[in-house]
């Protein structure tokens, strides 16, 4: 019968490997989502204002309170389906973090 003999190597990489996993998932979660995330929201904030900016301008420029009302519901109806947008990709990302991690 042999003997199975370890180096220390071996015994020093098998036991921080739990450690080694804990933190790839600890860098992942409070590192990489939280930086994903933000920069994700900077990108919502950026076409949102460039779309603020150029209904403000549209807006200026119009000839009638009709054409003011018409661009006013349509710039909130179009905010409105932008927010929706954005949580479901806000959260479609968080859940794919979460199941991804939790594998």
């Amino acid at each position: 019968m042999q003997t199975a003999h370890h180096s220390p190597n071996d015994i020093a990489t098998a036991s921080t490997a739990p450690l080694a996993a804990g933190l790839t998932v600890w860098h992942a979660l409070m590192i990489d989502l939280p930086l994903h995330l933000t920069a994700e929201a900077m990108r919502f904030t950026g076409q949102r204002l460039q779309a603020q900016s150029a209904h403000l301008t549209a807006l200026a420029q119009c000839g009638s309170l009709k054409d003011a009302v018409t661009l006013q519901t349509t710039f909130m109806t179009k905010g409105v389906s932008d927010y929706r947008s954005e949580a479901s990709t806000l959260s479609h990302d968080l859940a794919k973090a979460a199941l991804t991690k939790a594998a």
